[in-house]
């Protein structure tokens, strides 16, 4: 192998071993981007390697993309190990390759980058609806709310450690209100409706899944949690993580997103702060594994919560 891997990684060492001696694989090892997840050569051509623990999650991309006839212009997509052959199974995973978007992740603290994330998703939403694969159920979005603010509750012990109780108190009214709110609407319609003409989701909007290359141009990549529902799911999460960088423009958020058709109610999702509870927890577990420390993560949720007051406060009043 050309590149190195980092020293006692056997887990890899077997893998590439593997591709390579058993598979007759013309793969070259680069990188480890997280574990199973890797950059390397294929054929002399740059691509990601990435393993999964189910089947059934590559099986519905794999099946997807042969559907979608927009997915050159706007995704990354699955390739073939050789002869149509898509997945190879070893040490408990299997094992795809994915192309490779040379260019750097978008920038939400960036106008131009916030305006082409919006512009690709909508590119494909319009693109894959009417796509008739087998989806992978997914809960409704309030229903993996509901299931986040129990998580958030489980941690109220730490709140009180820290003398936080009030805000904790703050938070969890305003996210129990604003997720009643929300979920009022007649999700089971909207759903089906969903359903029944194939539109599909990302379910993944994070900054990292949008890949700007050196033209410019920005493409989608990460799947894995692609399923059919409603799209203004994925608008709803993508403004969420457009707000921190908005909440002082208060008016701005509203002209990133010019096609959405309803907008009350995409505008009440936006408001519930589910996305303060996934940072903070996401902080409390990397602090259990003794990766940061806990404090820190609780003035990040304090000066972020005092700030989303300011901007749900502006913006009740224009529901």
């Amino acid at each position: 192998m050309k590149a190195e891997r980092r020293k006692g990684d056997s887990y890899t060492d077997r893998l590439f071993h593997w591709l390579q001696m058993e598979e007759k694989l013309p793969i070259e090892y680069e990188k480890t981007i997280k574990p199973k997840v890797y950059k390397i050569r294929f054929q002399n051509k740059p691509f990601i390697l990435k393993g999964y623990r189910r089947l059934h999650v590559i099986q519905q991309q794999i099946e997807f993309f042969q559907h979608w006839n927009y997915a050159y212009k706007i995704a990354a997509r699955p390739f073939p190990f050789e002869n149509g052959v898509y997945t190879k199974s070893k040490l408990g995973c299997d094992w795809s390759l994915f192309e490779r978007i040379e260019g750097r992740h978008a920038e939400f603290d960036n106008h131009n980058d916030r305006k082409k994330a919006v512009q690709i998703l909508h590119q494909f939403h319009r693109t894959t609806k009417g796509i008739a694969v087998l989806s992978i159920p997914k809960d409704p979005l309030y229903v993996k709310w509901e299931k986040r603010l129990e998580h958030f509750e489980e941690t109220r012990d730490i709140f009180s450690d820290f003398r936080k109780k009030g805000m904790y108190q703050e938070l969890r009214s305003c996210m129990m209100d604003r997720l009643e709110k929300f979920s009022a609407h007649p999700w089971g319609e909207i759903e089906e409706k969903a359903w029944e003409n194939h539109e599909w989701l990302h379910g993944d909007v994070a900054h990292h899944n949008f890949i700007i290359s050196p033209d410019k141009s920005i493409k989608l990549i990460d799947f894995d949690l692609l399923h059919t529902g409603p799209r203004i799911y994925d608008h709803i999460q993508l403004a969420q993580r457009f707000l921190p960088y908005v909440e002082s423009q208060r008016s701005t958020l509203l002209k990133y997103f010019p096609h959405i058709k309803d907008r009350d109610i995409w505008w009440e999702g936006v408001l519930v702060p589910a996305d303060l509870l996934r940072e903070w927890l996401y902080g409390y577990r990397q602090s259990l594994r003794e990766e940061s420390t806990l404090i820190r993560h609780m003035r990040k949720l304090e000066k972020s919560w005092e700030t989303r007051k300011k901007f749900v406060r502006y913006a009740e009043h224009m529901l």
